[in-house]
């Protein structure tokens, strides 16, 4: 399992609120997307895609419900 950088959870954290359209005071490592904010799997695909475009990587999409929080989407990329 490879370490995922503090700059790499800073740009993945900004990636989310953009796309959540949250600030990122309202999130934190373990603030569930479904329950604070409603997210659908829609929403964590757009989330996947926007990550792949912006670190060049891909991810299968059957990691989507791994990824209802940040630190979720930290383990998947890790495993990426």
């Amino acid at each position: 399992m490879a370490e995922i950088t503090g700059e790499v959870r800073e740009q993945v954290k900004k990636i989310v609120c953009d796309v959540l359209e949250v600030g990122p005071g309202e999130l934190d490592d373990t603030t569930l997307f479904h329950e604070e904010f409603g997210v659908d799997s829609l929403a964590i695909i757009e989330i996947l895609t926007v990550i792949e475009d912006s670190l060049g990587i891909t991810i299968d999409q059957a990691e989507t419900p791994r990824m209802g929080s940040l630190a979720g989407i930290y383990d998947v990329l890790a495993e990426a």
